[in-house]
């Protein structure tokens, strides 16, 4: 019989490849998520949003002006699904998110409208000119309508959530009762369910 020689290299391979040990390995549960920057960066537009919140309802008090502006929201709605089409992002997911925003500004204003109300001490010294705070809201939409390109590869992921839960702790961390009940309901459509 003739001895065959097998490099011991081949051997150890071959064994590895048996046991499973040649499998690749699973990321570490600490990788970070395709697409976190964009989930991160949501939650501080979020956020920028739900604080700008306080202006319009200051531009508001004490003029009998609705809170809600349903031709505006639908406008608003529409622009971001469109912005959304040519961005190359879903437009119903966009138009979801912008719902959330607008839901979550009309929570603030009502809340503040209320305070303000029953606590004269904290109603706000000036009225800001609501056209003048428009400009904003528009440049935080187009900066989110980005962010949701940039999220959108984590949006499906399991990691999705524990992104957004941990860009939340640390954007909410100033925020009062107010405001973080609103960055809540700003966020809810961020990842799929």
């Amino acid at each position: 019989m003739k001895r065959v020689e097998i490099p011991i290299a081949a051997v150890v391979a071959a064994g590895l490849l048996l046991t499973g040990c040649g499998a690749p390995a699973a990321p570490p549960a600490d990788t970070p998520v395709a697409g976190a920057d964009g989930v991160a960066d949501l939650v501080r537009l979020a956020e920028e949003r739900a604080v700008l919140s306080d202006q319009v309802a200051a531009s508001k008090f004490g003029t009998g002006k609705a809170v809600t502006d349903p031709a505006r929201e639908a406008a608003v709605i529409d622009g971001a699904r469109a912005d959304a089409t040519r961005g190359g992002v879903d437009p119903e997911w966009a138009a979801q998110v912008f719902q959330d925003q607008i839901a979550a500004s009309t929570q603030v204003q009502n809340d503040l409208l209320r305070q303000w109300s029953e606590q004269p001490a904290l109603r706000p010294s000036e009225k800001p000119d609501l056209t003048a705070i428009r400009p904003e809201l528009d440049r935080i939409g187009t900066a989110i309508i980005a962010a949701l390109k940039t999220a959108e590869p984590s949006r499906a992921t399991p990691g999705c959530a524990k992104t957004l839960d941990q860009a939340l702790a640390t954007e909410s961390a100033d925020l009062d009762q107010t405001h973080r009940a609103a960055l809540d309901k700003a966020l809810d459509s961020i990842c799929a369910r």
